[in-house]
């Protein structure tokens, strides 16, 4: 079974040259804040495969398998992973397990408070016309 994987989520210390300018000064472009870097990895996860989808690919991988395996002992002996009775069981606990693993380390992480920083978040200000600020000050005077 799979075991939960340590995922560095610590964005670099160090800065990154942004740009070079021509007589050589250095530009450098501030590192990620923890969030950003955060924010950067799960936007490479991809959502859209699902656990049907990878366990398709694993079944087209042990047919291979199984091909080259056929073609050096007697087919008859051979024991096919996928006729076994109790396969969508194992996978599903296989995949009850895999998230159960990922909601004990988004836990705690959660339980450290250290790991957890809150950026606030840049409100646009609400877009008043200007007539209706003429008209609330006249309303203002009167």
């Amino acid at each position: 079974m799979s075991v939960s994987t340590n995922i560095s989520v610590e964005a670099p210390i160090e800065s990154q040259i942004q740009e070079i300018a021509y007589d050589g000064t250095e530009i450098y472009q501030l590192p990620p804040t923890l969030s950003e870097h955060l924010a950067k990895c799960a936007a490479k996860i991809d959502f859209s495969k699902t656990a049907n989808d990878i366990d398709l690919v694993q079944q087209s991988i042990k047919k291979e398998d199984e091909k080259k395996e056929e073609e050096g002992k007697d087919s008859a002996a051979h024991f096919q992973s996928s006729l076994w009775p109790w396969d969508s069981v194992r996978n599903k606990l296989k995949e009850a397990f895999t998230e159960v693993c990922v909601l004990s380390d988004v836990l705690a992480v959660a339980k450290e408070k250290r790991f957890m920083v809150l950026d606030p978040i840049p409100q646009e200000p609400p877009e008043v016309k200007p007539m209706v600020q003429v008209y609330a000050r006249k309303k203002a005077l009167a």
